[in-house]
């Protein structure tokens, strides 16, 4: 793992240990991690050049900083800091631009054009496709109450859940396709027998 990349997990550790609020229980350094692996996951099984995977892995650990100022509108936050945390580090303009670019990919409101772009959208949204989809799926609902962004109850995330999951996300590269879809229709399954149970 180069320098950099060392430096950026460090940097984003400490970040959100000294300004990020405890009420942040799924947009943290755990949550940060897990993108970076999934995005280290696509990396690997794609045809991505060098300098791109490690623009990726920036924009990966560096693309949720952005919360430490903002809730929504955080995307632009990040890719700004991650701007001065590159800068710091007398990474090329190439790379900094390369990285806020890639952060700013990661809006759900987006459709990534690039391969860079649809690595980092699906890595953002991995634990979809995952055993642990409805325990992190509950955190960001608390999440998001902490926050007074939108109070959900149980009925109401189930359709909000069950809406993103068949209208708002979908996988783009051809790894999670085959790799991770599969878990998410079960999540899928899942969440409409607890609705009918409901």
């Amino acid at each position: 793992m180069n320098n950099l990349i060392e430096k950026a997990d460090k940097f984003v550790e400490e970040l959100f240990k000294e300004k990020l609020p405890n009420t942040f229980i799924y947009h943290n350094y755990q949550h940060t991690e897990r993108v970076v692996k999934s995005t280290k996951e696509l990396i690997d099984n794609s045809e991505i050049n060098v300098k791109e995977a490690e623009a990726l892995i920036l924009a990966a650990w560096l693309h949720d900083t952005g919360y430490i100022h903002k809730y929504k509108g955080h995307e632009e936050k990040s890719a700004e800091i991650a701007e001065s945390f590159l800068k710091e580090h007398n990474a090329t303009e190439e790379l900094i631009e390369q990285v806020k670019n890639y952060i700013l990919a990661t809006r759900f409101s987006n459709t990534p054009t690039c391969l860079g772009d649809k690595i980092i959208r699906d890595a953002d949204s991995s634990h979809f496709g995952k055993d642990y989809f409805e325990e992190t799926s509950e955190f960001l609902r608390q999440e998001l109450e902490m926050h007074n962004v939108k109070n959900f109850t149980n009925a109401e995330w189930l359709e909000e859940n069950i809406l993103v999951f068949t209208e708002k996300h979908q996988y783009y590269t051809d790894y999670a396709i085959k790799e991770w879809k599969p878990k998410k229709e079960e999540n899928l399954l899942e969440l409409i027998e607890d609705k009918n149970k409901q």
